[in-house]
């Protein structure tokens, strides 16, 4: 009984490669694809600016009220109270500039930050150097311990 060989490749001769129109064809679809997908990732930075913004003013938030909490709890002394040897509060209980600095851990706990707005008279933080996003903000008032954001996906 003879069995008969089946080939099990191809000669080389016989195999083929892409054309150029399937390669050219693939090239477009990428094309499109890319050019669908780009608007998307393109406003990221814009985003992850207001996320940053919307973290720093929950900082300030928790920071405020736990002092104001320690400020109550020790029966409301005088403006000008100390904890945690640096960060003073005023007459309201809640932390000044400065101690609000120092309970968020200084200039170096909030290196990510643009602190040059953060002063005794402002307390406005923004969210990076110089790099042309005034419009993402944070406002801490002192005198009712309150946080505002200004920043708005596509103006930070």
């Amino acid at each position: 009984m003879q069995t008969k060989q089946v080939p099990s490749f191809k000669s080389r001769s016989q195999q083929g490669g892409f054309t150029l129109i399937e390669l050219i064809v693939v090239i477009v679809i990428l094309g499109i694809l890319a050019a669908t997908a780009l608007p998307k990732f393109a406003n990221l930075g814009s985003d992850a600016r207001v996320a940053k913004m919307m973290a720093a003013k929950a900082a300030i938030a928790s920071a405020s009220n736990m002092y104001h909490g320690r400020w109550l709890a020790g029966g409301s002394p005088a403006a000008g109270a100390t904890y945690d040897t640096d960060v003073v509060v005023n007459g309201t209980g809640y932390p000044t500039f400065a101690g609000m600095l120092a309970a968020l851990g200084g200039t170096t706990g909030m290196a990510d930050y643009d602190l040059t707005n953060f002063t005794a008279t402002t307390g406005v933080l923004r969210s990076d150097n110089g790099a042309g996003h005034t419009n993402c903000t944070v406002t801490y008032d002192p005198s009712t311990g309150t946080t505002t954001v200004a920043a708005a996906v596509g103006t930070c």
